[in-house]
């Protein structure tokens, strides 16, 4: 902070910020009087005479290098505080039970907003968004030709062929959004 003196006012302390805010608004201050100084009304009269106008004209310029003359004398900002780091902390372990069929609710809702017999013509289909290749290779063709057309419960049990396979990353976005992995 600095301090600026002035006899009428005592002293007052100022942030950084404010003194570049108040540096802002005064070059902002001398660009309109010179813009409205200079002006001219619609009939090419001058709308100020200089025996109404008593501001003292400055260009921007000189405003400005005054202005940064000014914050060059203000001490440096002190270091940032360091904030210490937690040691050997992680994130603890998400113990999910796959037989558990919230587990999987969540995870369709995710995917597909619950919607067990989402088929959107992407090569993906049903509530857990099976690829068609994965849903045959896993056995899915036992229950339906397509995830979409299989029960809730018949998706839940390839998922967990699924889940065995490959792990939690058969589902990227969701398992990590929920915390399954």
């Amino acid at each position: 902070m600095s301090a600026v003196r002035s006899s009428s006012i005592g002293s007052v302390r100022l942030t950084h910020g404010a003194v570049a805010t108040l540096a802002f608004l005064a070059v902002m201050a001398v660009s309109v009087v010179s813009v409205v100084t200079s002006a001219t009304s619609a009939d090419g009269e001058e709308p100020f005479s200089a025996a109404t106008t008593t501001v003292e004209y400055t260009d921007m310029y000189t405003a400005m290098a005054n202005i940064a003359a000014a914050l060059a004398t203000l001490p440096p900002l002190p270091p940032p505080t360091p904030v210490a780091l937690r040691q050997g902390q992680t994130r603890p372990a998400v113990v999910v039970d796959p037989s558990d069929p919230g587990v999987w609710d969540a995870l369709a809702h995710c995917e597909t907003r619950g919607n067990w017999a989402t088929e959107l013509g992407t090569g993906f289909a049903g509530g857990l968004q099976f690829a068609n290749g994965t849903w045959t290779s896993n056995g899915g063709a036992e229950f339906a030709d397509s995830a979409a057309d299989a029960t809730r419960e018949q998706q839940i049990e390839i998922a967990q062929r699924v889940l065995a396979g490959s792990g939690w990353g058969a589902w990227p976005g969701c398992s990590s959004l929920l915390g399954l992995r």
